[in-house]
């Protein structure tokens, strides 16, 4: 007796696209061969020739338009940015659908092999003739209605004259591509007249506006032939650049990536009410990589584009800078992310590599300041500190030997930044002084890099990079909790120079930095208000010992509180600034406690911190 034909799973219709989702028309019947019709069974040998065919015509020297598979492919999609003639045609690439979506057991059981690819937590299915994730979703009709005629006159015109711009593009490419390729040469030069390209050169512009090189190029064609102040030259680009992606005349997810990364990084908030606008756009930017299933997508496959490499380790990187800088929870963690990132930073370029294994060292700092159980709670002791390996180590280990040396001492300044950072300490005065003192290590760690800072960043010609003044402000912020509570006269008079001197390097960065000049500006009050007090104190201090807090009663009624400060010696006006009792004769209507908070906050990145709350002290 013949052997029964094989059993068959239930088999699931799929969706036709161009049938508005409507279930995919029956194939019509095909003739059974000549034995089956003989023996009146159903013929299943015309499907296996199907698929022999398929298999042969794939083979080496015949031409095969679509490859057929038989088998779950482990090779995952090649994503490259849309050119424009790209947009109004259906894009062929793939999309992500995880385990955890229900789709994906429909998927699993409707598609050919061909058509799904297997990965480790879901399935990359074709989307040819779908929309693509590359593609983002267009905005209301309305808007651009409104929005593209504006767009078109004023935003896409704005750039520097051709001179000026290749000047500009230079700068960029020698002192901050090198550091974080956001925007890779080859995506500039492709395409440049269209809004794509257009707005990756309005980016490069906003991101070099900040190098003292670029003062004189700094000008616009919808602005005239005047030079701009850096602060008007990016927020007139910014501005461009914003007003442009919310149109659809860019519809391309990965050029969307690039721009609100360098957004991310380099503008400056106008206002108070845009102080989180940075760490807001690295959000969406991480919303887009996730999209496209970026954090799963395997590294090692021949077919996977460089430059993808790259665009995920950037925005990785971004979360963990927002993460210190604006005091946000990270929005990418490792037990999400499929991929090897050790391997992927491995094979990055010496200089960009470097700066990831710093950042690597940032993601185990952040760590320390996660909120969790107290050690009460848990009984387990956490730990108030990491070391960290010294600079020189990891420079040979990124192979980063022959990159430039104003290039190493940049990410030197943000190396010693995350320094100050790994050792958490209580506020002072909230326990007890025991519990209080940083291990052997943690306190000479923290005043050298706050050293290693200022000395960099005073005679090394440092890269524009937006975390230089942030590491300036942590020096800050570092001398000034020595300067406040140290105890012996000689550590407090080096710490009110070394904090005068971070004032004025902080004070070079307020035209492209807000927090910069926020904080410059309160570290300056600080001081004006400490000379005033020492003058009272140098008046007051006479032949007869008088407590402080008696002298500073006394004086709360007759003290003007906007005495002139007229010392008759630096030497004396500096040791009476360095007296511990100075701070008792600060006028009362400075509110120190809240100037207080303000610096010691900077130096715990688990709240965010705004610095526009704390902008009026600064006046």
């Amino acid at each position: 007796m013949p052997a029964s034909a094989p059993l068959r799973m239930v088999k699931f219709v799929a969706p036709d696209p161009s049938r508005n989702g409507l279930p995919m028309k029956r194939k019509q019947v095909q003739q059974a061969c000549g034995t089956c019709r003989r023996k009146k069974r159903r013929c299943i040998h015309t499907e296996l020739a199907e698929a022999d065919d398929a298999v042969d015509s794939s083979l080496p020297g015949q031409p095969s338009p679509v490859p057929v598979r038989l088998g779950p492919s482990v090779s995952e999609p090649v994503f490259r940015p849309l050119e424009d003639d790209d947009v109004n045609d259906k894009p062929q690439s793939s999309r992500f659908v995880g385990d955890l979506n229900p789709e994906a057991i429909f998927i699993e059981a409707t598609a050919s092999a061909s058509s799904r690819k297997k990965a480790h937590v879901g399935i990359w299915l074709s989307s040819s003739g779908q929309p693509s994730n590359l593609v983002i979703s267009r905005p209301l009709p309305i808007v651009d209605q409104l929005l593209i005629p504006y767009v078109r006159e004023h935003c896409l015109s704005c750039l520097p004259p051709d001179d000026d711009y290749e000047q500009i593009r230079a700068i960029y490419l020698d002192r901050m591509h090198p550091i974080l390729p956001v925007i890779s040469v080859a995506a500039l030069d492709r395409n440049p007249d269209s809004p794509c390209g257009i707005v990756l050169r309005q980016l490069i512009c906003l991101a070099a506006s900040a190098d003292p090189d670029a003062a004189s190029r700094l000008r616009l064609r919808n602005k005239g032939p005047d030079r701009l102040s850096p602060q008007v030259f990016s927020n007139t680009l910014t501005a461009a650049v914003r007003a442009t992606l919310e149109t659809s005349l860019i519809t391309d997810r990965v050029i969307h990536i690039r721009a609100l990364a360098m957004l991310s990084l380099y503008m400056q908030p106008t206002c108070a009410e845009e102080a989180d606008l940075p760490a807001q756009l690295g959000g969406r930017a991480i919303h887009h990589v996730q999209t496209l299933g970026l954090q799963v997508l395997r590294y090692d496959t021949p077919n996977c584009d460089d430059d993808v490499h790259n665009l995920f380790c950037i925005v990785w990187a971004l979360d963990r800078i927002n993460a210190a800088v604006y005091g946000r929870p990270c929005l990418m963690h490792e037990r999400d992310i499929g991929v090897d990132l050790e391997a992927c930073i491995r094979t990055r370029p010496p200089c960009f590599r470097l700066f990831l294994l710093v950042i690597r060292w940032l993601d185990q700092v952040i760590d320390l300041y996660r909120p969790g159980p107290s050690a009460e709670a848990s009984g387990l002791d956490k730990a108030a500190s990491i070391d960290l390996p010294i600079l020189e180590a990891m420079i040979v280990d990124a192979d980063a030997l022959k990159v430039p040396s104003s290039l190493i001492a940049t990410i030197e300044t943000f190396y010693h930044a995350v320094i100050i950072l790994s050792c958490r300490l209580p506020r002072p005065g909230s326990v007890s002084v025991a519990t209080t003192l940083p291990s052997p290590s943690a306190n000479a760690r923290r005043s050298l890099a706050a050293e290693r800072i200022t000395r960099a960043v005073s005679d090394d010609e440092l890269s524009a990079m937006p975390f230089v003044p942030y590491a300036i402000s942590l020096a800050l912020s570092v001398e000034y909790r020595k300067m406040r509570h140290g105890r012996l006269a000689m550590f407090r008079a080096r710490s009110i120079k070394a904090f005068r001197c971070s004032c004025e390097l902080l004070r070079k960065f307020d035209g492209s930095s807000w927090n910069a000049k926020v904080v410059a500006g309160l570290g300056e009050r600080i001081l004006r208000e400490m000379e005033r007090a020492a003058t009272m104190l140098s008046k007051d201090s006479g032949p007869t010992v008088r407590t402080p807090d008696a002298s500073a009663a006394e004086d709360g009624q007759r003290r003007p509180t906007d005495l002139a400060v007229t010392p008759t010696s630096s030497a004396d006006l500096s040791l009476a600034i360095s007296d511990d009792h100075v701070f008792s004769y600060i006028d009362p209507s400075f509110n120190l406690d809240a100037v207080e908070d303000a610096l010691e906050a900077n130096l715990d990145i688990t709240l965010p911190l705004n610095w526009a709350d704390w902008g009026e002290f600064a006046s």
